[in-house]
């Protein structure tokens, strides 16, 4: 039987960052981390910052990224995020993904001053009164 593959684009708002054929990819989530397969159940993902493990069979690849949205069918593995890096090394992508997350950058600042707005907008849960 063939072996399968999965499909993973990583794309942020300015480039694609990854397109890789992989047998399995760990993401993090709120919950913990999630491992995903080629024929897997379809899925969307709120993934949280932090390293994305990619294997392809003998090689192991990282992808750090700022968290994002991972939208999944069986043959493919979407993840849209304001910012990512990948590389080889676990240590030369966690440096580089700690280095971009404190850089500011326009998605990041627009993120922050949307979150902002919505709490100055919406009172405190306590605030709420219903008769």
């Amino acid at each position: 039987m063939n072996d399968p593959r999965l499909q993973v684009t990583i794309r942020t708002p300015r480039e694609t960052v990854l397109q890789a054929q992989v047998t399995s990819l760990r993401v993090p989530t709120s919950t913990g981390q999630v491992g995903l397969r080629p024929r897997g159940e379809p899925c969307v993902l709120a993934v949280e910052a932090g390293l994305i493990l990619l294997r392809t069979g003998e090689r192991v690849q990282y992808a750090g990224t700022a968290g994002g949205l991972l939208h999944t069918d069986r043959q493919a593995a979407n993840l849209l995020t304001p910012l990512a890096v990948v590389g080889d090394e676990l240590e030369s992508v966690a440096r580089q993904l700690d280095q971009l997350m404190a850089a500011p950058s326009e998605e990041i600042e627009i993120r922050r001053t949307l979150g902002r707005l919505e709490s100055s907008i919406l009172p405190p849960s306590s605030a709420w009164w219903w008769p």
